[in-house]
């Protein structure tokens, strides 16, 4: 390598210095310093082409990171570059600070509760959501239904229904579902046609609307023209609602 820097040839090793966390001086300074032992800071200005307090401030941060190391000679300091070894020691030493932020980060962040808002209206929106929460569901998951809308579901899901009752059936996903809109008749043959279904039934009925609780998500249809979905994502609300559910699903008979 040539003692003076060419910025040409070696821009992309510049460049790929500067992403490794180097300022554009200090990989410059680097450079120069490599082909050098126990060099001055005249030479480094001569073959750098920056000011001299560039060099020294360059100078200082690479000693700083182990990439420059130097000796007093005739009461002056003389510069080596430290190895390239070092470079790799100095990315493993940011994946670990690195992580160690995601840690304290999590930690620290821990029980704080996110919660987003969502409106899905018409037949295909409707259809497209509900493969879509399946489908984000965990293998073994529970969808706890309070019903109202009778067989008005399964009419908007179509011909979709049979595939998404495949995907729920693969994931062992099951539903528990409370009606309130009575159809005891509808719900017996819902129990021995779906696997993974379970029921019960309020004595008093109210039609037109589903509350479906599943992961941190509370979802609200609305069957009217169109049908509209409400997703509301917030995981301390939806536990909440899920107890709720607990408690009608034990004073719920078949």
């Amino acid at each position: 390598m040539s003692k003076n820097i060419d910025e040409n040839t070696n821009k992309e090793l510049l460049s790929n210095l500067e992403a490794l966390g180097l300022s554009d001086k200090e990989a410059r300074v680097y450079l120069a310093l490599l082909p050098r032992q126990d060099t001055g800071t005249s030479n480094l200005i001569r073959a750098t082409g920056l000011h001299g307090q560039f060099v020294y401030q360059a100078l200082e941060r690479l000693e700083e990171l182990g990439l420059a190391k130097h000796v007093v000679q005739s009461g002056r300091k003389k510069f080596s570059a430290g190895s390239p070894e070092r470079i790799l020691s100095l990315v493993e030493e940011k994946k670990l600070a690195a992580q160690a932020v995601v840690r304290q980060l999590k930690e620290q962040f821990a029980g704080k509760h996110e919660q987003s808002f969502e409106v899905f209206q018409g037949d295909s929106a409707f259809v497209a959501h509900e493969f879509a929460l399946l489908e984000a569901m965990p293998e073994g998951g529970v969808i706890d239904v309070l019903g109202g809308g009778g067989d008005k579901y399964v009419g908007l899901m179509g011909h979709e229904m049979n595939e998404y009752e495949k995907l729920r059936v693969s994931k062992k996903v099951a539903v528990r579902y409370i009606s309130t809109a009575g159809n005891h008749n509808y719900l017996k043959i819902m129990a021995q046609t779906r696997e993974f279904f379970d029921y019960r039934v309020l004595p008093d009925a109210a039609s037109g609307v589903d509350t479906d609780i599943l992961m941190d998500k509370i979802i609200f249809h609305l069957f009217g023209e169109p049908v509209v979905s409400f997703t509301f994502t917030n995981k301390v609300i939806s536990d909440g609602y899920r107890r709720f559910f607990e408690v009608l699903w034990n004073l719920s008979s078949k």
